[in-house]
C-alpha cells in the first residue's frame, strides 16, 4: 500500500513544489505540476464516461495502520466508483516520464531506474485489487501520453534560464 501511495496526487504535487523550489529543477517542476493537474481532471472526467466499475476485491482493503489512509484514485465523487482508467498508474507515469528525461540529461548511467516505479505502482494496485489490468495500461498509456505532449509543449529539455539583469536592446 506504501507504493500505491506514492502515486497519489497530493504527494506527487507536493514532491513537484519541491522541484520548483529548487533553481536547478524549476523548470521540471513546473511541467510536472501542470501534467499532474491535468491527468487529475482528465482522468476524473473520463471514469464515469467509461463506467468501468471497481472490481469487486477493491471493496475488501484490510485495515490500515494508524494515521494512514489510501486516496481515492479520483477527485471527483462521480469518478470513485470507476476504475478505468488507474489516476495512480497514469501519475506514477508521468513522474517517471518528466523526471526520466531530465536525470537522463544528467546521468545516462541510472535514469532508467526511475522507471521501476510505474510497473511497482502497477503491480501493486493489481495485487490490491484496485485495478484490473486494463485499467492499469489505461493508465499507463494516458499518463505517457499527456507527458510527452507536455514536456514537448513547455520543452522540458530546454534548460531554464532567468535573467537577473535587464539589458537594454539597441
Amino acid at each position: 500500500m506504501v507504493i500505491s501511495s506514492f502515486a497519489e496526487v497530493v504527494n506527487l504535487i507536493f514532491v513537484a513544489i519541491i522541484f520548483t523550489v529548487i533553481r536547478r529543477t524549476r523548470k521540471m517542476g513546473m511541467i510536472l505540476m501542470i501534467t499532474i493537474m491535468i491527468l487529475a481532471i482528465l482522468v476524473s472526467y473520463m471514469k464515469p464516461l467509461v463506467a468501468q466499475p471497481k472490481p469487486p476485491e477493491s471493496q475488501k482493503i484490510p485495515a490500515l495502520p494508524s494515521g494512514f489512509h489510501l486516496e481515492s484514485d479520483s477527485l471527483l465523487t462521480e469518478a470513485r466508483n470507476f476504475s478505468y482508467p488507474s489516476n495512480h498508474t497514469a501519475m506514477i507515469t508521468a513522474f517517471a516520464y518528466i523526471v526520466g528525461t531530465i536525470l537522463q540529461q544528467k546521468t545516462k548511467k541510472y535514469s532508467f531506474l526511475i522507471w521501476v516505479l510505474p510497473p511497482m505502482v502497477m503491480f501493486s494496485n493489481l495485487i490490491l485489487g484496485l485495478s484490473y489490468v486494463s485499467d492499469l495500461i489505461g493508465g499507463l498509456l494516458i499518463g505517457l501520453a499527456i507527458s510527452i505532449a507536455t514536456s514537448n509543449i513547455l520543452k522540458l529539455q530546454v534548460p531554464f534560464v532567468m535573467n537577473r539583469f535587464k539589458t537594454a536592446h539597441q
